[in-house]
């Protein structure tokens, strides 16, 4: 396998930090308390937002494909299937995931395939259960290390492949 290259990050080592506790989906106590971030209670969600900036993402779940794909974060908080077995997802359900690591909400999501928002998480909820995941953050950082999602499908300007891609059967990597 290859590796993709992509545009360099310009993250402080403060921002990477906080990267990986929304990665470990860490409580704002937990965050405020962390003595690397100095961060009171109050600025936490301000330094999330300057932070989303910071990457150019809209969402929780684009901010850590993103930082999966810049190969910040290399791994989910708990096994998953999606690491260890090749899935083919339903269209509709793809669909969903590539939303969630493109920063479509959940709203955005039931009105771009015309259902109601119990549908949407009607479909998130299956999703997460094809990948043996719990949460929105841990399928986009399974999306992106099992190669389920494409590089573009986080930030139009990257290539339209997968995190890592395989040379073609027959030939080394």
């Amino acid at each position: 396998m290859t590796a993709t290259a992509l545009p360099a990050h310009t993250l402080t080592g403060q921002q990477m930090h906080l990267l990986g506790h929304i990665a470990a989906e860490s409580n704002l106590r937990t965050i405020a308390a962390d003595p690397e971030l100095t961060l009171e209670r109050a600025e936490v969600d301000a330094t999330v937002t300057e932070l989303l900036t910071a990457t150019g993402t809209r969402t929780a779940p684009q901010l850590v494909a993103w930082g999966t794909a810049h190969r910040l974060i290399t791994d989910t908080a708990q096994p998953c299937v999606a690491l260890c077995a090749d899935i083919q997802l339903p269209r509709r359900l793809d669909l969903v995931l590539v939303g969630w690591v493109g920063g479509r909400t959940a709203p955005e999501l039931a009105a771009d395939f015309d259902v109601t928002a119990a549908t949407v998480r009607g479909y998130g909820k299956d999703l997460r259960a094809w990948l043996g995941v719990r949460t929105q953050i841990q399928a986009s950082i399974a999306a992106v290390l099992a190669g389920l999602v494409r590089l573009s499908d986080i930030d139009p300007t990257w290539p339209a492949e997968p995190l890592y891609h395989a040379a073609p059967r027959g030939q080394a990597a």
